[in-house]
């Protein structure tokens, strides 16, 4: 090999910061992006039903009072 290159090497701290913010990073793609898009889906969901009762209501209001 190359004497006094550049060689990599696992045990450079450099190289072990980069593997463990890849790590991370790949952690952070299979685990917070899917839970942040449910989420995001299910709050879209809640507003729209509470917008659809809202009209419901409003509708319901609107109408005169039957006996």
């Amino acid at each position: 090999m190359l004497k006094g290159g550049y060689v990599p090497n696992m045990n450079d701290p450099g190289s072990l910061f980069f593997v463990l913010m890849a790590a991370l990073a790949g952690t952070m793609t299979l685990i917070y992006f899917p839970v942040r898009l449910f989420l995001t889906a299910t709050e879209r969901s809640r507003r729209l039903k509470l917008l659809q009762r809202i009209r419901k209501l409003r509708d319901e209001l609107g109408q005169p009072i039957e006996n």
